[in-house]
């Protein structure tokens, strides 16, 4: 990264209800606080329009996927990173014509919408019914240029994966974003890290 550039990056983590409203609401708060707090890229936890509905395997739970063209989080989000000039890499469950996807969705602190990543290592066992419900990610692993930084991003799962990381490094990511459901703690070095909500 240049000289004298300031990046500040908040991971956010709260409990999800099984209401999508209420957990959107609940993000777009914890980023407002997170920007308060001077961060300018903000980290929503994975899969956070509701709770983690992969522990049983249920075709029901395929009524909460939905295209990444028009998703209303992802606008909503747009809307809030333009507004504050942060950048917000926004996690869902996408619904790609008979294929579904755990995605990411990245964008810029002016709410352009930068383009997705979809997860590339699904688990599978006990607790983690994650093949039942999602197809294999067909992105490969990618770079984006942010107003801030050059960011790679994984979910869950890929970060056990070392070509994960060395992939987007090989490509000039200078930070890279892992989303997780799970309450471990990374370090980021280099950065402020600003941690908002762990509610």
């Amino acid at each position: 990264m240049e000289k004298g550039r300031k990046v500040v990056v908040s991971a956010l983590q709260f409990a999800c209800t099984d209401d999508v409203s209420t957990n959107v609401a609940t993000a777009e708060r914890l980023v407002r606080a997170a920007h308060k707090q001077g961060a300018n890229m903000v980290l929503i936890q994975e899969l956070f329009e509701g709770y983690y509905f992969c522990q049983a395997q249920r075709e029901d739970f395929f009524q909460r996927a939905k295209p990444y063209k028009g998703h209303p989080t992802i606008m909503r989000m747009q809307e809030l990173a333009k507004e504050l000039g942060v950048v917000i890499p926004v996690s869902f469950f996408e619904e790609a014509n008979n294929a579904h996807y755990n995605s990411i969705a990245i964008i810029d602190a002016d709410g352009t919408d930068l383009g997705i990543y979809r997860k590339s290592h699904i688990p599978d066992g006990p607790g983690y019914e994650e093949k039942f419900y999602f197809n294999l990610g067909d992105t490969g692993f990618k770079v984006f240029q942010t107003k801030y930084a050059k960011i790679g991003v994984a979910i869950c799962w890929d970060q056990w994966f070392p070509e994960a990381a060395r992939a987007m490094v090989l490509q000039g990511a200078e930070i890279l974003f892992i989303l997780l459901l799970l309450g471990l703690n990374l370090t980021i070095k280099a950065l402020t890290l600003v941690t908002i909500g762990n509610e």
